[in-house]
């Protein structure tokens, strides 16, 4: 497990990092670790300095063994997807041909 007490966080990097190796990550829920982990699906946030809510997350992930093992999965895929290189250009791509269809308005009537 990777546990990223931050207090900030822009982006995130070093839980992307410990998803991409399986790892289950429980992480401050500030920031870009907001978008990073998922919670419950590939980790759990916390609020930040919260010391309790980490312990309770920590002792979640380490008591359940296939829950962990799932979250790790899940992360991994998750880096894949949206993090990697080809992640990152599928979604730009993606992106590009929203903004690029032309959008479907209704006809304006005018009034005679």
């Amino acid at each position: 497990m990777c546990v990223v007490p931050s207090h900030y966080e822009p982006f995130g990097l070093v839980a992307i990092e410990a998803m991409a190796s399986g790892t289950p990550v429980v992480a401050s829920d500030v920031g870009g670790l907001q978008f990073t982990v998922v919670h419950e699906e590939t980790g759990l946030l916390a609020p930040a300095q919260n010391v309790p809510a980490f312990a309770n997350a920590i002792d979640r992930i380490l008591l359940n063994s296939q829950w962990r093992d799932k979250l790790g999965e899940a992360g991994r895929k998750r880096v894949e997807t949206k993090f990697s290189w080809d992640g990152v250009a599928t979604q730009l791509s993606e992106l590009y041909i929203r903004i690029m269809q032309p959008s479907v308005k209704e006809p304006v009537l005018l009034a005679k």
